[in-house]
């Protein structure tokens, strides 16, 4: 086994000090101070709205992608001992904050910080295991091991939310977190020799104003975004300031990285092309990828209307995303190793997992399908997603400078994590609503007596109800209420098939035109060494 720089105590083996590690990562990768898994039942015990719970969950991921380049500010002050224990005990605190308060807005703070404090332990895992992973110190081996970690736990936060918050309480979710940091918290502090350091925060090298106004940009937007259709977008006066205010934040952020000695992050990954190939690609993908990820009340309401599955069901379907990030990493890892093959076909092979994905759920979704049906499609997104990743991950540091690394990270998490899934999930869920109504409409003027299917389901309904022993005005709204959830059934399942036709024909010609783009103009992919901006 490779020797590890482990800062682990004289007498402790190093197999102690990776499997230490890897308790420590554990719950950082399925913490967050929002879990969607218990949506409904937040809802129903808080009285809030759904978007209030999707802003607080993606306020953490606004507040990694503004951590990140401070973090080795951080880790030049602090032992790993020192950082460990301090971001452990402070998550531990937020989790519990989250789960004693009924207010969202505590909620949304606590989520930003405990995302904030996530990029500590992320970038610490990176360098202690890295070359556990990639012996050899190259990127594309690692983002094979490294990535379906990360994202598995996502997948895995949601199921074990749905369970916990189905047969207890939505709170038991951060009570079982809490376990998990409590008992990494002692790892740490059994395993792990103590050191002393200097602690010299350096304040004026952080430059927290323009950390400011990129998180409150970020905020912003994602408020924008998540509760532009429940208030009527610019009908809104919060919106209509907050669209004017947003650019004006991000013109006063590039000016500061511009004139700045020692700016925030480097504004120069952005004008490489190379980057500029990358983080469109990623934002494509992740459109594709957060289909039914981000804008998970596609799959509900299909399975809660038409199949009629409970949120346990429902939330495990992204289960079947792990198999695919494991096939996904494992044709990434091989591929870039061999060296056999032109990188566009990774890319366009990724995006036909996206093509078989998409038309498996377009020809599968109708009134008769069932829950396993689904289990393909999901797994084929997972290994579609994972190659896009990995591969692009590579692909955007191939000639940047080692000194640009953390600005690259900044800006791949906030493409990737924050602005491409909020920004496709808003887009889903606006048209998916404007083409229920409208299906509504077309459906509804068929709808009547005088249609011989219209009219037997009438009078089935109607003859139940009586039959039940309701009176015949009961019995007739009864019957009316069947004829309209069957509208709802129809109108949203054509809403599903155009949407879902329109993002296969997109993924189609992405796909077929990644196959004829020079990514590279010979056919082997520079070999890059990691740096410090895995997550």
């Amino acid at each position: 086994m490779v020797k590890l720089n482990l800062p682990t105590r004289p007498w402790v083996p190093q197999w102690l000090g990776i499997v230490t590690m890897f308790i420590v990562i554990f719950p950082i990768t399925l913490l967050n101070g929002a879990y969607t898994g218990s949506m409904v039942e937040v809802s129903n015990t808080l009285g809030v709205l759904s978007e209030d719970i999707t802003m607080a969950y993606y306020s953490a991921s606004v507040g990694m992608a503004v951590a990140y380049p401070i973090v080795p500010k951080i880790r030049t002050i602090a032992t790993p001992k020192t950082l460990l224990l301090t971001d452990l005990l402070l998550q531990i605190f937020f989790s519990l904050v989250c789960a004693k308060t009924g207010s969202m807005d505590v909620i949304m703070v606590c989520s930003f910080c405990m995302g904030f404090l996530k990029a500590f332990v992320m970038l610490e895992f990176i360098i202690l295991i890295r070359p556990l992973f990639s012996p050899k110190n190259v990127r594309s081996e690692f983002y094979a091991y490294f990535y379906p970690i990360v994202f598995s736990g996502g997948q895995l936060s949601m199921a074990i939310t749905a369970q916990l918050a189905y047969h207890y309480q939505w709170q038991h979710m951060y009570y079982f977190v809490t376990i998990l940091l409590l008992i990494a918290l002692l790892f740490v502090i059994c395993f792990f020799r103590y050191a002393r350091r200097p602690m010299h925060i350096p304040f004026k090298e952080m430059d927290g104003r323009s950390m400011f106004i990129i998180a409150t940009a970020f905020l912003l937007t994602l408020y924008t975004f998540t509760y532009g259709k429940t208030l009527d977008w610019f009908a809104s006066p919060k919106i209509r300031v907050y669209v004017f205010v947003i650019p004006l934040l991000i013109v006063l952020f590039i000016h500061r990285q511009r004139t700045q000695g020692k700016p925030f992050v480097s504004l120069k990954p952005l004008f490489l092309h190379k980057s500029i190939i990358g983080y469109g690609f990623m934002c494509m993908s992740m459109v594709l990828a957060m289909f039914l990820t981000a804008t998970s009340s596609l799959v509900t309401n299909y399975m809660n209307s038409i199949i009629r599955v409970d949120s346990i069901h429902a939330n495990s379907l992204s289960l079947w995303l792990l198999p695919g990030y494991v096939v996904g990493a494992v044709i990434c890892f091989w591929w870039f190793r061999w060296q056999r093959w032109r990188f566009r076909f990774l890319i366009s092979g990724g995006m036909f997992c996206y093509v078989i994905y998409l038309a498996i759920l377009y020809f599968g979704i109708t009134p008769y399908g069932t829950y396993e049906m689904l289990y393909l499609p999901i797994l084929f997104r997972g290994v579609g997603m994972m190659v896009i990743f990995i591969a692009f991950g590579v692909f955007v540091v191939e000639d940047l400078d080692p000194r640009l690394t953390l600005s690259n990270a900044f800006f791949l998490i906030s493409f990737r994590s924050v602005l491409a899934p909020v920004l496709s999930a808003s887009f889903f869920n606006n048209m998916l609503y404007y083409l229920q109504a409208k299906g509504m409409n077309i459906l509804s003027e068929n709808m009547t007596l005088t249609n011989p299917l219209a009219e037997q389901k009438y009078n089935q309904a109607l003859s139940n109800a009586l039959a039940q022993g309701h009176e015949f005005g009961e019995a007739g709204q009864f019957a009316a209420n069947s004829l309209y959830s069957t509208l709802q059934q129809q109108s949203l399942l054509l809403a599903l098939k155009t949407l879902i036709g329109y993002v296969l024909i997109l993924a189609l010609v992405i796909a077929v035109i990644a196959a004829f783009i020079p990514f590279h103009k010979t056919l082997k992919v520079a070999v890059v060494k990691t740096g410090d901006d895995m997550v």
